[in-house]
């Protein structure tokens, strides 16, 4: 599945919450990513577009209910009322069979930086889903690990 988050999904992603140091890490990423043929040029824009625009906090101010790199988070997706563990990680980290998903996923780029209880648009080739952030598992940043 090739998709990617439109236009008017980044104007919503304005209230987002990076931290300095995942912002650090996501801009080496992004470096990277523009030599890999795997990874959409669409989908790292975005990415960039909407990391670029992030409310950017040391590590250690970081809200304990924002959705931060290397975090385990339940999703639900709202049609269905399935739910989901996924962890957002780096792309030479990604094991779908662990549910470890690559931030240049569509999925994971939408819920970068959102809060426990947010409802995001994600648009697939056939209609938009709508997911709800339903519970953050473990967040690096509350557990006071900031080697990851």
């Amino acid at each position: 599945m090739n998709t990617h988050i439109t236009a008017k999904q980044i104007s919503a992603m304005t209230n987002l919450i990076i931290s300095k140091l995942d912002y650090q890490r996501l801009k080496v990423s992004v470096g990277n990513a523009k030599s890999d043929p795997r990874a959409s040029s669409n989908q790292v824009r975005t990415l960039w577009k909407g990391v670029n625009e992030a409310t950017l906090l040391e590590p250690n101010d970081m809200p304990a209910d924002v959705v931060t790199m290397n975090s385990w988070v339940r999703i639900r997706y709202m049609d269905t009322d399935r739910t989901v563990s996924l962890r957002l990680v780096y792309p030479e980290q990604a094991d779908i069979h662990q549910n470890q998903v690559s931030i240049f996923a569509p999925l994971a780029t939408a819920i970068l930086g959102v809060k426990v209880g947010d409802l995001i648009n994600l648009p697939t080739p056939s209609h938009t889903v709508k997911i709800k952030v339903d519970q953050l598992l473990y967040q690096p940043e509350a557990a006071g690990d900031f080697s990851l």
